[in-house]
């Protein structure tokens, strides 16, 4: 049961991104163009609004600075014991180095993760990540990158089976009893995250890893500004399922 509400859970948050949003619209106008010619020139237009918005970078800078300011960089003079780099995403390649094979937000994720650590000599790193589609959990692809960017093997810790924030909170809440902990994910996703470690009795500091928006914006659509609104999209919904599971 729990594995079928997660893959429901990600396919209606899916199909409410930007972009499948704006293509089930259009698709509707067609349906209804015969039979009800003025709702399908409404559902039309409403697609198009919905894409040329969200795809505009004024509209998009303003829908992710909604999630992106919870809290503020993490000064490395605070000392921890754990430093969390929570899962995101890879691809499966062969041939380069593993660090290669991580994604946009991965990368800075780890950057941060080992910026603090660095700072901690005899702090851990708890990484995370189940496999998905891939051929391998993200996890052991994170454990790997940071071996190659210096990290020593025995000090990281990888979980593998967790599928989403919730679960990687519980998988990690036996081993941070008393610990101070360094909670590292991007900018709009760590104030849910961090609500997630905070139920399941884990005490974190908050370290945002990536901000996609700018203060300063620039006139253009294209797919970036696309990219900022669908992570706007997905932490609203994501911030609404959590409320209402509370």
């Amino acid at each position: 049961m729990g594995i079928v509400l997660f893959y429901f859970k990600k396919t209606i948050g899916m199909m409410l991104m930007p972009i499948p949003l704006t293509l089930v619209t259009m698709c509707l106008a067609f349906l209804l163009m015969k039979k009800w010619p003025k709702v399908a020139k409404f559902f039309l237009f409403c697609g198009i609004l919905i894409l040329g918005l969200t795809s505009w970078n004024p509209v998009a800078n303003t829908l992710i600075a909604t999630v992106e300011h919870d809290y503020s960089v993490f000064n490395i003079e605070q000392p921890v014991d754990v430093v969390i780099v929570l899962g995101s995403g890879h691809k499966d390649l062969s041939n380069t180095p593993t660090v290669m094979a991580l994604g946009n937000s991965a990368l800075f994720r780890l950057e941060e993760g080992l910026r603090i650590l660095k700072a901690n000599p005899n702090a851990q790193l708890f990484v995370s990540g189940y496999s998905g589609e891939m051929t391998e959990p993200h996890a052991e692809v994170m454990r790997r990158a940071a071996i190659e960017l210096g990290v020593k093997p025995d000090k990281i810790k990888a979980f593998s089976l967790a599928k989403d924030t919730e679960e990687e909170a519980n998988s990690m809440k036996p081993y941070l009893d008393g610990k101070r902990v360094a909670l590292v994910t991007e900018a709009s996703h760590l104030k849910r995250a961090s609500i997630f470690f905070e139920q399941a009795g884990i005490n974190i500091i908050p370290a945002p890893a990536l901000y996609l928006g700018s203060e300063k914006s620039d006139w253009q659509i294209d797919a970036n500004a696309a990219y900022k609104s669908q992570r706007a999209f997905y932490e609203w919904l994501g911030r609404g399922w959590q409320w209402i599971k509370e």
